[in-house]
């Protein structure tokens, strides 16, 4: 464990025109990054987002541990400090989201991300503008169709085969089923 003068020893990596430290693409801190930014997308982290991280096995799903995975929180607060501030909130461009979204190069990593994004920001019961925003531009960015988050999860796929197969069933017999 790095002691925090050691730490604080070390500059932070930054893009050129903006503050947020860059990550190697598909690193796992940088997946991390992305689901942080679901947990604050409404403006505040809630109890449901993080027990909801826990649930859906996102440190695993990433990577990474518990304890990174919170670093990682910690190291964007403070880089979070040089955004521009409005309404109580710090403030992020496309062109920021953007980036952060293209530290995460591949397909298959993309879904998964896609997936664990959708969980957190649906964890509550709510969703926020910010967190809507925030998952149409991963959709945008990534150029994915809103199944390809779906997709990602074996299990989900067969349940909704067995749905389809269920529905089928029934309209052979006359009923509907509404969706």
């Amino acid at each position: 464990m790095m002691t925090m003068q050691a730490r604080e020893s070390f500059s932070p990596i930054s893009h050129p025109g903006h503050p947020l430290r860059a990550y190697p693409v598909d690193s796992p801190r940088a997946k991390a990054r992305l689901v942080v930014l679901a947990l604050f997308a409404d403006g505040r982290v809630d109890a449901a987002e993080l027990d909801g991280l826990a649930k859906y096995q996102a440190f695993a799903e990433l990577g990474i541990t518990r304890d990174d995975f919170f670093q990682v929180l910690y190291d964007f607060c403070a880089d979070a400090s040089g955004l521009p501030a409005g309404n109580g909130n710090y403030l992020m461009s496309a062109a920021l989201l953007e980036t952060l979204f293209d530290e995460v190069g591949d397909a298959g990593e993309r879904q998964k991300m896609l997936r664990l994004i959708f969980d957190v920001i649906r964890s509550d019961g709510h969703l926020a503008d910010g967190e809507a925003r925030l998952f149409w531009q991963a959709l945008d960015t990534w150029r994915l169709r809103l199944d390809d988050g779906i997709a990602y999860r074996p299990r989900a796929a067969a349940h909704r085969q067995r749905g389809r197969q269920r529905q089928t069933a029934s309209s052979h017999r006359g009923d509907r089923i509404g969706l």
